[in-house]
């Protein structure tokens, strides 16, 4: 699964005819990657697909990976506007990581996120630990949105004070969650979450 990095920013910038261009360079430049025998998907947005037939060598896959990371992070020339884009690969192998399409999909996607979530311009192989992150973010999530309507979250203030006049220069505001039954929650954990959900 390829999500293409920073596609939104040029879609902003240079407006949506130029994003629209772009796509199909990255689409021209995936097609030539392809080899007989592979599958080539646009699934939507900025966001394409390959399936690879009996490959199951991971050091191969990786550098496959690795391949489409630096092809498709190329400046591109649109329409004599200079665009560059990076993508995030994320890869699961059959039948290992799962037997039908749809649980290869899945196990996909989530690499997909822990490539994207690992700095972006990387590529990740989907692991079971990834299927255990995912259930603990979504039940932070859910934990989260309920600590909003039960007022678990509190304001605290940090002051910053000058070390040679030793008078508060600003105060620092910090965000704590004391969860009812897993205790305090590091800001680390929730922050992050919350900023991705819009919360």
């Amino acid at each position: 699964l390829i999500d293409l990095d920073h596609f939104k920013d040029i879609n902003e910038s240079l407006g949506h005819n130029l994003g629209d261009a772009l796509l199909q360079a990255v689409a021209r430049r995936l097609e030539e990657f392809v080899q007989p025998g592979m599958t080539l998907a646009r699934l939507g947005g900025d966001e394409f697909q390959i399936m690879l037939p009996d490959i199951d060598d991971r050091g191969a896959l990786g550098e496959l990976g690795q391949r489409l990371i630096q092809m498709i992070s190329q400046p591109y020339s649109i329409n004599g506007a200079r665009a560059i884009i990076g993508t995030s690969v994320g890869i699961a192998v059959a039948p290992y990581d799962g037997l039908d399409t749809e649980e290869l999909v899945k196990a996909t996607d989530l690499a997909l996120y822990a490539a994207k979530g690992g700095g972006r311009g990387q590529y990740r192989f989907y692991s079971s630990d990834l299927q255990d992150g995912a259930k603990h973010r979504r039940q932070v999530e859910e934990d989260l949105r309920d600590a909003i309507t039960n007022s678990e979250l509190s304001m605290h203030y940090q002051p910053l004070i000058c070390a040679k006049t030793h008078t508060v220069q600003a105060c620092e505001a910090l965000m704590r969650w004391e969860h009812p039954e897993r205790g305090s929650i590091s800001p680390g954990v929730f922050i992050p979450v919350a900023e991705e959900i819009g919360i």
